[in-house]
């Protein structure tokens, strides 16, 4: 007996019906777009309850990002030199200026040497006059006491080892008075450096993990308002991961706004000390600049905002999701 036209649409209806991989998807992509939407429209329409988390993120996130900022601007300051030093020959009195030029060429040539330069006695009293402020006093000298220097750049890089191979090889040069190398200061500035990024770490590890804390706080205090809405839509047949979503998005969008407000606070800082910043340089005859914090590490502050927020979301729904039963 052939089955029947019922039978046949029975067995197409819903209960038979198969979704494929792209409707599957294409539903999933749809929900996401509106939980991310809901969420954030829920946030912006009631600013002032959020506000407080966005505040908390934001100065967590200010207080690692100033110190980066200025560690990047005291890398700035140390790049105006060579890493290695610059090494300083006096030459002998009454050395002619043909023979300090000859002596600078020959040691360009050298291999452990990027660059040389030859100041005269002549111009480097002009130099001291110009810069010290002792005009008047410099007048009464009876003979120019500034010995002719060769000033001697090793390339970067160069271990100490080589370097105190060169100066004892430049020590040895005939019209060579003294051999001045100050390396101390630059290996304190190194020193510094490397404790101010030990420091940036340690506090960035502090701060996230409050961030961490703020944000998965926050959520739970949404998970408990909303617990009759979660039995609701589990007894129904929503997943964890249903449920989980709009808390996850909330998470996300506190990272996002507490970052930007970040951005908004560094860049205020920045915009409030460059100018005593540049005045203070122009002082001391420098032409440093302060530097706003790069693009590449605004960025990655605005992502790692997001990262810690989502996991505060997904640290507090976590804990507390399965103990909500239907």
């Amino acid at each position: 007996m052939a089955p029947s036209k019922t039978s046949k649409a029975n067995s197409q209806g819903a209960s038979g019906h198969k979704i494929g991989v792209a409707a599957r998807f294409s539903a999933w992509f749809a929900h996401h777009q509106l939980t991310a939407v809901e969420t954030l429209v829920k946030l912006l329409a009631n600013p002032a309850a959020a506000l407080l988390t966005w505040l908390v993120v934001a100065i967590a996130l200010t207080l690692p990002g100033a110190l980066w900022m200025t560690l990047d601007n005291m890398e700035q300051l140390s790049g105006r030199f060579q890493a290695s030093g610059r090494i300083t020959l006096y030459l002998e009195p009454q050395t002619s200026a043909a023979a300090g030029n000859q002596l600078s060429e020959r040691i360009s040539a050298l291999g452990n040497v990027s660059s040389t330069e030859y100041i005269d006695a002549d111009t480097a009293l002009e130099d001291f006059r110009q810069n010290s402020g002792l005009q008047q006093a410099l007048d009464f000298l009876p003979e120019n006491p500034l010995p002719a220097v060769i000033l001697v750049e090793p390339p970067l890089g160069i271990s100490a080892a080589d370097v105190n191979q060169l100066v004892e090889q430049l020590s040895a040069y005939q019209i060579v008075d003294s051999v001045q190398l100050d390396m101390a200061w630059v290996e304190r500035l190194l020193a510094m450096l490397a404790l101010g990024e030990r420091l940036i770490w340690v506090l960035g590890i502090l701060l996230a993990l409050a961030i961490l804390l703020v944000v998965g706080n926050t959520i739970r205090l949404a998970i408990a308002a909303r617990v009759d809405e979660i039995r609701v839509t589990k007894l129904v047949g929503g997943t964890n991961a249903y449920v989980r979503r709009p808390f996850l998005y909330t998470g996300l969008w506190y990272g996002l706004v507490g970052g930007l407000l970040a951005w908004v606070l560094l860049a205020t800082c920045w915009f409030l000390l460059s100018g005593p910043v540049d005045e203070l340089a122009r002082l001391y005859g420098s032409g440093f600049e302060l530097k706003p914090l790069s693009a590449a590490a605004a960025m990655a502050l605005l992502l790692s905002a997001m990262l810690l927020g989502w996991l505060g979301a997904w640290w507090s729904v976590s804990r507390h999701l399965d103990q909500i039963e239907p």
